[in-house]
């Protein structure tokens, strides 16, 4: 049986020649350690270069995880932003 793996919430961040992007993502736990350089894979193309400021401290299972899409489309249909939002 393969190990459960759970997930933290982190801040991260990448330096681009414009100054820094910085996100929140939830990322498998070994590799949610502070200063850890990691890629982040986005629509099957993988990203690299991520650096972590921190991570959080609850831990959830990958089916416990949020998924954003869902909740952001739930969102704007419920107000009405749907309509007006760009496709995409």
């Amino acid at each position: 049986m393969a190990r459960e793996v759970f997930y933290r919430q982190c801040r991260l961040v990448k330096r681009v020649g414009t100054g820094e992007l910085v996100l929140v993502s939830w990322i498998p736990e070994p590799y949610a350690t502070a200063g850890r350089v990691v890629k982040l894979r986005e629509n099957g193309a993988w990203d690299d270069g991520w650096v972590v400021l921190g991570a959080g401290t609850r831990r959830l299972r990958a089916d416990e995880v949020p998924d954003f899409h869902v909740l952001s489309k739930s969102h704007l249909r419920a107000t009405g932003d749907a309509e007006t939002a760009p496709k995409g």
